[in-house]
Order: C-alpha cells, then sequence, then structure tokens
C-alpha cells in the first residue's frame, strides 16, 4: 500500500519538470548546452527531449547531465554515442517518479 497520494506525486513530478532546465552534453572534454525540445509529464515519467546539433564532423558523445534552475547539478551519466559528420542526435531524458508498494 502506498503511502503518498497521486496528487502529491502528480505536485512533485510538476515541480521536478519545472526545476530542470538545462541539459548538457560532452563532447572531448567539452560540455555543452543541449536545446531543449519539449517537456512533459508522461504518466508517471517526466521526459525532456533535447537536440544535440550536429558539428559538421565524426564525435562521440560521452556524457550527458542535467542542471537545475539554480545551477546545481541534478545528476549525470557516462555514456558513449558515436556520430557521423551529418548525425544531430536528440536525447531522452526519462526520470520516473513513482512510489514502491
Amino acid at each position: 500500500m502506498s503511502f503518498f497520494t497521486e496528487n502529491f506525486l502528480n505536485a512533485r513530478r510538476q515541480e521536478l519538470l519545472r526545476a530542470v532546465v538545462r541539459f548538457q552534453y560532452q563532447i572531448g572534454g567539452v560540455w555543452r548546452d543541449g536545446e531543449i525540445n519539449d517537456k512533459q509529464v508522461i504518466g508517471t515519467n517526466v521526459v525532456v527531449f533535447v537536440n544535440v546539433p550536429s558539428f559538421g564532423v565524426n564525435d562521440k558523445i560521452t556524457a550527458v547531465r542535467v542542471l537545475d534552475r539554480n545551477d546545481a547539478l541534478a545528476g549525470q551519466q557516462t555514456i558513449s554515442l558515436t556520430r557521423g559528420t551529418l548525425n544531430s542526435a536528440l536525447l531522452r531524458f526519462t526520470f520516473p517518479l513513482i512510489e514502491e508498494s
């Protein structure tokens, strides 16, 4: 049986959606800002789509991170995404916010 009400959890999802405002990716040791295409709550998930443009060269995205509205690090993860000269990337961040029963 869950402790928190669904209304309370929905409000926390909306808060998280508003709090995460900067999504960055790392190429060659340099952090760059991605462009947020869409942010929404889908069911129990906070979902954000971030565009990463092509720089016209082969490259590799080695990490992603999320910063909040106070520019504090919310989280980060190492990844390995190799791109060709013409490939942009659309990153999907999904943050489930649920209470385990």
